[in-house]
């Protein structure tokens, strides 16, 4: 795991020096404590800071052709890059190291762009090529690994995070108000979007090259929907078991201490069983508990349960963060506001591992490809709605549900939470319905004085017009996979694992899975009232049967008690009204409301008050003046 940097300019009589890469390269040491390295060919510079995790010794970056015409520098991990080398090694390739990046860059200089077809892996990288003057850039199929981009008329610079690219002199900090509206509504930016103005996210699946003066963004991989496999429920599920055996084992490929973060979950279970079912004979799993107070977030009784079963070393938290202290520096370590708790369960469970492992494997990805999340229930649910005589809905029902109390720390009050974001937008046609429920802001709280917030795409329509699938559960999970996955939960592990310089490994996104979920149909992934049909059926004689049969919970922290709490000072702070009339961005009224609403319990208003406490940290951290 590293971190890279680059940069580039379009004149090509203007050099880039080793002291640009070197200042950007000095604020991601975190990304990669053990190693630095730069390179400069006149016009452009690539540079990287490194993580050891495979030829510890060898594997030093930028690493170069065997002509020295041709640089990579690569962030993450290609795990099939043993049978590549064989490959290429047949093929008369001869090699200096023993590393994967180096088998990335002979894979390129056998196969041109179509190498990124050839690769199984998590990546952002860059190669220069001086025999074409060309540059690239490529971004993993999923989107596991970060790689962001500023570009104006003279330059472009890249790099693994964007404090980074804010290094350089040429780049200044300023708020891209018009993708403000896409950041409420969503609780993050998705991608090319940013909430800086001028720098972008390069999408999953998508490379970026600069060739003569041009530059190009291409997408090179997408996943279909169509081609529905046709084989009964044992078969699928016995091929999706080989399949998630051989990525598990794929990731466990290091030359450093490896575990498994355990929730007691079916995609950390599973996970952890896999790795038992390899072989492999001590495993080392990792959880975080809040104790009893906030029993709806904690799992560690069920993480000892199977740490048990499979007779792992494990290793138990109970949080007490002082998050007062803690969000001002994880906001700082994510580059981007997140409306997201899990950010603060992920670095406090990855500083926790980084104490006796370099590398973890995550069940990040299981909701999204198998039918996880309780809203995707709400598809059939809208239709079944949709039969009740509408007097009766519409002047009974939803405001009966609509007067609930709501609180995500407690079970039947979490219920009540679920039903009022159903039915607050339940007239409304499936597909509109499903995004207004995922939906977290408005534009009723931001002030006049912002902006129109014309980001120039809707990435939920967008989203569902490209996806192949004829099944509306299919587009929006096809939705999740491409913005919320990538751009909420990725982005929040890579930075967070990162900060405490671990390397997260996440089995259920090899793309051969990924692809392998999107043919499986609809009705195996949501049964009736079960979610997870397929995954559940693939480990129902393998698991424990607890874990086949516990109900679904957010990997998330007790937030919503938190701002009621601990953060209620800072909420009064960063969300007063004098505070936001200065800034000019939000409605105090709006705003007050809302928080008045939630700390009354009337309303669950945590991911939204979030998303405004994590901007405004965000805002203070890189905008203020």
């Amino acid at each position: 795991m590293c971190g890279i940097v680059g940069v580039h300019y379009f004149d090509r009589s203007r050099a880039v020096s080793a002291a640009e890469l070197d200042a950007m390269n000095a604020t991601i040491v975190h990304r990669g404590p053990d190693d630095a390295g730069t390179a400069t060919f006149g016009h452009s510079g690539i540079g990287m800071r490194r993580l050891s995790i495979i030829d510890l010794g060898g594997g030093h970056q930028p690493i170069y052709s065997p002509s020295g015409r041709q640089a990579i520098v690569f962030n993450g991990e290609a795990y099939n890059y043993r049978e590549r080398r064989t490959e290429l090694e047949a093929g008369g390739a001869q090699f200096a190291t023993h590393s994967d990046t180096e088998v990335v860059l002979h894979l390129y200089l056998a196969h041109g762009d179509g190498f990124l077809h050839r690769l199984n892996g998590m990546y952002g990288l860059a190669i220069w090529d001086d025999e074409r003057q060309r540059l690239l850039l490529a971004r993993d199929r999923i989107g596991i690994k970060p790689l962001y981009y500023y570009r104006d008329a003279e330059k472009l610079v890249y790099a693994s995070e964007i404090k980074a690219i804010l290094a350089h002199p040429g780049v200044h900090a300023e708020l891209a108000s018009e993708h403000l509206p896409l950041y409420l509504r969503y609780g993050f930016t998705p991608a090319p979007a940013s909430l800086f103005r001028g720098i972008h996210k390069l999408p999953p699946g998508h490379l970026l090259s600069v060739e003569n003066g041009e530059v190009a963004i291409k997408q090179y991989w997408n996943v279909s929907y169509r081609d529905k496999l046709t084989g009964s429920s044992d078969e699928i599920a016995e091929e999706l078991y080989a399949l998630l055996k051989s990525s598990v084992s794929y990731r466990m490929i290091a030359d450093v201490p490896l575990g498994a973060f355990l929730s007691g979950g079916m995609d950390s279970s599973s996970i952890v069983h896999l790795m038992r079912d390899l072989g492999t004979s001590r495993i080392s799993t990792y959880n975080i508990g809040y104790g009893r107070a906030f029993a709806e977030h904690d799992e560690s009784s069920e993480a000892r349960e199977i740490a048990a079963h499979y007779q792992t070393d494990h290793h138990e938290i109970l949080a007490e963060p002082d998050v007062r202290e803690l969000f001002p520096s994880l906001i700082r370590g994510m580059d981007e506001p997140i409306a997201d708790s899990s950010f603060v369960v992920t670095y406090l469970v990855s500083r926790l591992a980084r104490e006796s492992v370099t590398v973890i494997l995550s069940g990040v990805g299981g909701d999204e490809l198998f039918g996880g999340y309780r809203r995707y229930f709400n598809v059939e649910l809208n239709r079944l709605w949709h039969r009740i005589p509408t007097p009766l809905r519409r002047y009974l029902l939803a405001p009966a549900i609509g007067a609930l109390p709501a609180d995500r720390n407690n079970r039947l009050l979490n219920y009540f939470r679920l039903a009022k974001g159903f039915a607050q937008a339940a007239e409304l046609p499936a597909d509109q319905h499903y995004h207004e429920t995922i939906s977290i802001l408005g534009r009723d709280v931001l002030s006049s004085a912002s902006g129109p917030g014309a980001a120039g795409f809707d990435p939920f329509t967008d989203a569902l017009a490209e996806c192949d699938a004829a099944d509306l559960l299919d587009r929006i999970m096809y939705f999740d996979l491409k913005t919320s996955l990538p751009e909420q939960l990725l982005l929040l592990t890579d930075k967070m694992s990162m900060a405490c310089s671990l390397e997260v490994r996440v089995p259920y996104l090899d793309y051969r899975v990924v692809e392998f979920a999107a043919r499986i149909p609809t009705q195996l992934k949501i049964r009736g009232r079960t979610l997870r049909h397929i995954q559940r059926h693939t480990f129902r004689d393998r698991l424990p049967a607890s874990v086949l049969s516990r109900r679904k919970r957010g990997f998330g922290a007790p937030i919503g008690a938190w701002l009621r709490g601990d953060l209620r000072e800072m909420i009064g702070d960063l969300l007063g009204e004098g505070r936001l009339r200065e800034q000019g961005l939000f409605e105090p009224a709006a705003v007050r409301n809302l928080v008045d609403q939630h700390m009354k319990m009337r309303v669950d208003g945590t991911d939204a008050i979030l998303a405004l406490l994590t901007f405004q940290l965000w805002y203070d951290t890189y905008l203020k003046r």
